[in-house]
């Protein structure tokens, strides 16, 4: 059973174009985000509070129009990561990860017994509430189910081999913003020392067959930049500033 197949693509050597949610509470703006030719969208639960029945709403419509539903969550407690799988979210995205045991421990709370502990509702959402048997359940969402840690401060560089040599870990994500700041370097986005950030983290992920990621940037050439280094899972844009760009564009050209 596919129920979306992104983490299959992925381990062929596709590319995910990502958008994160911050504004959303409705499902359609999941809809609008797959016809737009999103991949994956991320709903952010770290950086504001969206509540559970949007969430839950967005995820629904994002399994059944096609685009990958990842919760991005504001720490690694395993609770609330079982609670984003059962929900509906094809993946989490953790941030401040940065050393082995720390990834170890969110590979543990993303994964079935006996390699994990993520626990077993009666129903998945993820079969649009069709019946399904718990070991079919298990087997479809265990292929399809992404982890991605977020890489954000000096010393998650310095231990990005061994964060991707985790099993169960899938994607590192270099949080360009936060790992500027940890470098000294705040917004400094064309500096030296975080590109050759960057090109650790990728040649960890490509060394341990992992996807490197990377957020935090917005300009053409920097996406460029990225995707010469190897980075496969690129965020490219969320909903507020697509708004705020497309409505400004808008109106400078009615005004001109």
């Amino acid at each position: 059973m596919v129920i979306n197949g992104l983490k299959a693509r992925l381990a062929q050597g596709a590319t995910a174009v990502v958008v994160t949610l911050q504004l959303a509470r409705s499902g359609d703006v999941a809809r609008i985000m797959a016809q737009a030719g999103y991949d994956a969208l991320v709903l952010d639960r770290e950086h504001n509070l969206v509540g559970g029945d949007a969430a839950g709403e967005i995820m629904m419509a994002a399994l059944e129009s096609g685009i990958a539903p990842l919760m991005r969550l504001p720490d690694a407690q395993p609770g609330p990561i079982g609670q984003a799988l059962s929900a509906g979210a094809l993946g989490v995205m953790i941030p401040r990860i940065e050393d082995a045991a720390q990834a170890e421990g969110v590979a543990r709370a993303a994964r079935f017994a006996p390699e994990g502990r993520r626990p077993l509702p009666p129903l998945f959402p993820h079969f649009r509430r069709r019946p399904v048997s718990q070991g079919d359940a298990v087997a479809a969402l265990a292929a399809e189910t992404l982890v991605v840690v977020i890489i954000e401060t000096r010393m998650a560089v310095e231990n990005a081999t061994a964060i991707a040599a985790v099993p169960g870990i899938d994607v590192l994500f270099l949080g360009a913003s936060d790992l500027s700041a940890d470098l000294g370097r705040p917004g400094m986005k064309e500096d030296p020392v975080l590109w050759e950030a960057a090109a650790r983290v990728a040649e960890a992920c490509r060394d341990a067959g992992k996807v490197p990621g990377i957020g935090g940037i917005t300009e053409e050439a920097h996406f460029a930049r990225a995707k010469a280094l190897g980075f496969r899972w690129i965020s490219a844009g969320h909903d507020a500033t697509l708004l705020q760009a497309a409505a400004t564009a808008k109106v400078k050209a009615i005004r001109a």
